[in-house]
Order: C-alpha cells, then sequence, then structure tokens
C-alpha cells in the first residue's frame, strides 16, 4: 500500500512538471514569434538627434573613424522626446534639451526614425560600445565620414548648398 502512494504522489509531481514544462513551452515561443511578426508587420520607431554643443559644434559618436548622431530605439510607453533624451544621455554622457523635430525618415528596420534638433545642457563625457562623443565643429560636418546615412545633417546645417 505504501508503494502505491509513492509511485501516486511521483506520478502527480511528474504530471505538475510536465504541465508545468507544456506551459512554458507553449508560452515562450508563442511571444518569442509574436515579437518577431510584430517587428516585421510593425518596425520599431527609432530617434537621432542633432544636438548643438558650444560654438555651435555638432555632437556625434565617433567609431572607427566614422560619425553617427546619437540615438536608438523608443522603449515601449515611452514618448519621442522622452527616448531622444534618453538616448543621448546613455550614449553620451550629456543631457540635451530636445526641440523641434526637423524630419521624420525611415530606419535601417523599416519603420520611422524622428529626427529631432537638441542643445546640448550638461554633462561630461562618458562614451559607450556605441562610439566616442565627439564634438564636430559645424564646418568641418561637411568632411566627415558617417556610419549610418545620415544626409539629412548637411541639408539642415548648410541648407544653401543641401537643402530642397
Amino acid at each position: 500500500m505504501q508503494l502505491f502512494f509513492m509511485r501516486r504522489d511521483k506520478i502527480i509531481i511528474v504530471r505538475r512538471i510536465t504541465h508545468r514544462l507544456s506551459e512554458l513551452v507553449k508560452r515562450y515561443p508563442e511571444r518569442i514569434a509574436g515579437r518577431i511578426i510584430s517587428r516585421l508587420l510593425w518596425p520599431p520607431t527609432t530617434v537621432a538627434v542633432l544636438a548643438h554643443g558650444e560654438n555651435d559644434a555638432i555632437l556625434t559618436l565617433e567609431l572607427n573613424g566614422k560619425h553617427h548622431l546619437p540615438g536608438g530605439f523608443v522603449k515601449r510607453g515611452e514618448g519621442l522626446r522622452e527616448a531622444a533624451r534618453r538616448e543621448v544621455k546613455e550614449e553620451t554622457g550629456f543631457s540635451v534639451e530636445i526641440g523641434d523635430i526637423l524630419d521624420i525618415g525611415e530606419n535601417g528596420s523599416g519603420g520611422p526614425e524622428v529626427f529631432f534638433e537638441g542643445k546640448v545642457e550638461e554633462g561630461e563625457r562618458n562614451g559607450s560600445w556605441e562610439g566616442r562623443p565627439v564634438f564636430t565643429k559645424r564646418e568641418a560636418v561637411e568632411d566627415i565620414t558617417w556610419r549610418l546615412e545620415h544626409s539629412h545633417v548637411r541639408q539642415y546645417l548648410f541648407p544653401d548648398k543641401y537643402g530642397d
């Protein structure tokens, strides 16, 4: 009789474990598949910031001789300006005042990229894996090599030469 109860307890434990495993197997692949499909059907929104520092120098991130603007993905529940401030702070160490929207384009994932103008307020230069923060003189912006396609930077800095 005691043997029967031991077997029964083991069977119940095995059933519970099997049930929980099946819940996990069902839940996580569905969640992962949902994320993949949503990325394909609704690509994420990104932000980029053309931030002006002292003497109208432009804040860029330099990595291996190529430059790009600070920016990145908008997190769920986050506003566009909030995302822009956060991304600049994370990538450069500087706080910025976010100004006007300069442009809305398409990011590398096919989603919208909102391009803001900003002004560096304060902070200490603090690079990230995305690059080293550099203040590039306005005149030198035309000559730098861009890691990402930011041709619109020249358009806004030099409208007479690159404008519509």
